[in-house]
């Protein structure tokens, strides 16, 4: 089967997650990734906090597959060379602090000039304009400034930060999305366009319930944090076993019927009893949720599991990363795959989430050192009186010193692009 992505080039400027997650999904779809980095240490995630042997696990499970070449922007000859390729791709992201592409002069208005079909994706923290646009933009500060920070932990405690970075992820999935509506609308009309996405944005679009009951109640119910258990539906939380945690959706009536029922507490099925109304159950949640715990707790984590999905109750243990990394289900189902890392060996990553019937998806490959592509990509760019190897030596290259390199699957096709005259580019 054919890639959707198959013959699209992308020249991928970000860095840490949020883009990253954009260009990987774009890379598993068939696309071909080139990844600009910074000398001499690249993406920030490639130092990050947990390393073996001086390759980043966090770094090689986002990046993998994509080439890298490694340019300093901070030198004129760098940009220079940059601009040299920007009109041989279909999609550019990136997700600097708003502004900087156009003080680098690799803006949109003028990259399109020349590359009409141009796609280009600017990710950020708080958008492109507006008084917040010029903040560092994390994840957390986002989730602080869109609410969310005020959702979680325990009532009247202090508020307790996302344990993942959903709002990066979400914000590389909206990038995604935004960037395969402009790729098809481009076959319409034969012209790229400029995309925007921030990850408060993403935050803002997760609001299930506070955003919009702040809303319709015009500000007299606020939903704050409420430990284990929602704020507004009930039973609907992490309960306590003998042996670690359990989650239990059972807030509507038939699955507050399937709960009781696994409880053995026919007495509850009554329906004269007051607790068979859900809104009488999420008033009094401060009793239900006791009761459900009392069940629980007595029960080891897999007997109450057991009893759960026995009557069909949502419901399903919380667990740890290990047992995460390890849960057959999740390999079976293709939701984890293990790959090789030529440092790492094998490794353990979320596959891509998107499954299609007639299409292939999901291209496992090894993660590049930095700078490791310079060569293949740039050689056929570079004009005298430069060289790859005086542009290296100048600092405006880089190239990680690693002996061992990863073998690849198939052949690139951004060398061939401009004509191979090693005389004209003073290359060899």
């Amino acid at each position: 089967m054919r890639a959707i992505l198959e013959g699209i080039k992308v020249l991928d400027f970000t860095r840490v997650l949020s883009g990253p997650t954009a260009t990987r999904y774009l890379l598993e779809m068939g696309a071909e990734v080139v990844k600009v980095e910074a000398p001499t240490s690249g993406d920030l995630t490639r130092n990050s906090v947990t390393q073996i042997n001086g390759r980043s696990g966090y770094f090689a499970t986002h990046n993998r597959g994509k080439r890298s070449i490694c340019v300093n922007l901070k030198d004129d000859r760098g940009i220079k060379l940059i601009r040299s390729i920007t009109d041989d791709f279909d999609v550019i992201v990136e997700n600097f602090t708003p502004g900087t592409m156009e003080r680098l002069g690799l803006g949109w208005e003028e990259l399109s000039a020349t590359n009409s079909k141009l796609i280009m994706c600017s990710i950020s923290g708080f958008g492109q304009t507006g008084p917040l646009s010029d903040l560092p933009g994390y994840d957390g500060t986002a989730q602080a400034y869109a609410g969310v920070g005020s959702l979680n932990g325990e009532l009247g405690g202090a508020p307790v930060p996302i344990g993942v970075p959903v709002g990066d992820v979400l914000t590389g999935t909206n990038a995604t999305a935004g960037i395969l509506g402009a790729l098809f609308m481009r076959e319409k009309t034969q012209r790229g366009q400029k995309i925007e996405t921030s990850v408060l944005e993403s935050y803002l679009q997760a609001h299930d319930t506070a955003l919009q009951t702040w809303s319709v109640t015009r500000g007299e119910t606020i939903q704050t944090r409420n430990g284990r258990f929602h704020a507004l539906v009930c039973p609907y939380g992490i309960f306590t076993t003998e042996n670690g945690y359990i989650f239990i959706a059972a807030a509507a009536d038939n699955h507050w019927n399937d709960l009781c029922s696994a409880m053995d507490r026919a007495d509850l099925l009554d329906p004269r009893h007051r607790w068979q109304d859900r809104f009488t159950r999420e008033a009094e949640r401060d009793l239900v949720n006791p009761l459900v715990e009392l069940w629980s707790s007595n029960l080891s984590r897999d007997q109450a599991l057991e009893m759960l999905q026995k009557h069909r109750v949502p419901s399903g243990p919380i667990l740890s990363i290990d047992e995460v990394g390890n849960l057959p289900e999740l390999r079976a189902s293709g939701a984890i795959e293990v790959v090789s890392d030529p440092v790492l060996g094998t490794l353990v990553v979320p596959a891509f989430p998107i499954h299609f019937s007639e299409a292939e998806t999901g291209h496992s490959f090894e993660a590049a050192f930095l700078g490791e592509h310079n060569e293949e990509i740039l050689s056929n760019f570079i004009t005298k009186p430069d060289s790859l190897a005086s542009l290296t030596d100048s600092g405006v290259l880089f190239e990680e010193a690693i002996a061992t390199r990863p073998s690849r699957q198939g052949v690139s096709s951004f060398a061939t692009n401009k004509k191979d005259n090693h005389e004209a580019t003073g290359d060899r």
